[in-house]
């Protein structure tokens, strides 16, 4: 997931992701975009929170800078790398 104001991106896993953005949208002025699903890679969650540290804003949010860091084994399982660039950056 993604914010359209800051770009933060929500790492984190869910049964049924479309759902956790509707309750996470609930109550945010904000909209949050889900960007990719990795089916039953939950298990990876864990792994890329700690690899990723130095970029946590909160809890599961990361700065938008963390995409450089994602590991290739991720960045490879992601539709389309270029989903995350810029669409959230107002012009």
């Amino acid at each position: 997931m993604q914010s359209d104001v800051t770009g933060a991106i929500k790492i984190g896993r869910s049964k049924c992701p479309e759902n956790r953005v509707k309750h996470l949208q609930t109550g945010n002025p904000h909209k949050i975009k889900l960007i990719q699903v990795l089916e039953n890679k939950g298990y990876l969650e864990k792994s890329l929170h700690k690899e990723l540290n130095q970029f946590k804003i909160k809890l599961e949010w990361f700065d938008y800078m963390c995409l450089g860091s994602i590991p290739q084994v991720i960045y490879e399982q992601l539709e389309d790398p270029t989903m995350f660039d810029d669409w959230w950056v107002k012009k």
